[in-house]
């Protein structure tokens, strides 16, 4: 950003924009006063990583079942759209 060109340190400079999690930027600090921003960054990127992988494994647990629903609820439709009219034949009949 504009900011770190102004020579603001990074972590400052991405805290202002309200976007980024706060163990990024708390990584991104501790690695501007280590001296080790590198490392840091590729540990945050592990980090996030691991948090966007376990989110998507969470979603998929939901998504499952409720799937399984939507398609029951499809079945039960055609199923009906079968017997209803068997059944008011049926009626007639009688």
């Amino acid at each position: 950003t504009a900011k770190v060109r102004e020579g603001v340190n990074l972590a400052a400079a991405l805290r202002v924009e309200k976007v980024f999690p706060p163990i990024l930027i708390h990584l991104i600090a501790s690695g501007e006063k280590t001296g080790c921003l590198p490392p840091m960054l590729e540990r945050a990127a592990q980090t996030l990583s691991r948090d966007i992988e376990r989110r998507a494994m969470g979603m998929t647990a939901l998504l499952e079942p409720l799937m399984i629903v939507i398609m029951g609820g499809v079945v039960l439709v055609i199923v009906m759209a079968v017997l209803l009219p068997i059944i008011e034949i049926n009626q007639l009949v009688q």
